[in-house]
């Protein structure tokens, strides 16, 4: 698939049941949450060429801390780095990241259900909240913005809605499973054809 462009689609997702799906083999991913500074860390940085197009990934001691998808695009990712790490401690590291480029390459050609890999969480203390939420979101389901505010027990849906496009970590914590209360696939950082792409890989059908 090519770098994809935003598009507003009118699609909307529901699920299909297929065998084997389930929570049983929702994304498993172990999270730790950074609270302290991160900039006393070493930040390990590379980029991949994958059928989505060129992602940027870092990892920390601690784990994969975050993706940028396509859209995003080189720029945003140093960025986001800049603001939470200072340069002397950015490193330039494909190997230390071969794990979750692999993962992520076999999520992507329809090969990977779930993801096994340690992640380290840079957000405020309601960011993290809201991020670990949806990181429980099971393969090729659906949520919508209003149910993760039910869920962490807020009425400012449209907060969550802002901070659900701040997560760092798309795909692995799968934002892209988060949905309009009409049904409709909106607010996706990665872009809107990128969205509806992902939700069909997972086997939900658009109508």
């Amino acid at each position: 698939m090519p770098q994809v462009h935003e598009k507003i689609s009118s699609l909307r997702a529901r699920r299909i049941e297929k065998p084997g799906r389930g929570s049983s083999i929702r994304g498993a991913v172990v999270l730790h949450s950074s609270t302290d500074d991160a900039s006393d860390q070493r930040i390990f940085c590379a980029s991949f060429e994958s059928p989505i197009g060129v992602v940027y990934i870092a990892s920390t001691e601690n784990g994969l801390c975050k993706i940028s998808l396509p859209k995003d695009g080189r720029s945003s990712f140093f960025s986001w780095i800049n603001e939470n790490f200072s340069p002397d401690e950015i490193v330039d590291d494909r190997k230390i990241n071969s794990n979750a480029i692999r993962q992520l390459n076999e999520y992507f050609i329809g090969k990977r259900t779930r993801f096994e890999i340690n992640v380290d969480l840079i957000g405020t203390p309601f960011q993290q909240r809201i991020w670990t939420e949806v990181a429980k979101i099971p393969y090729g389901t659906t949520v919508t913005y209003k149910q993760i505010a039910k869920r962490v027990h807020t009425v400012g849906f449209r907060t969550v809605g802002v901070t659900v496009g701040k997560n760092p970590l798309p795909i692995i914590i799968p934002c892209h499973r988060v949905i309009g209360s009409n049904h409709k696939l909106v607010g996706y950082a990665g872009g809107i054809r990128l969205k509806e792409y992902l939700l069909r890989l997972e086997g939900i059908i658009l109508i």
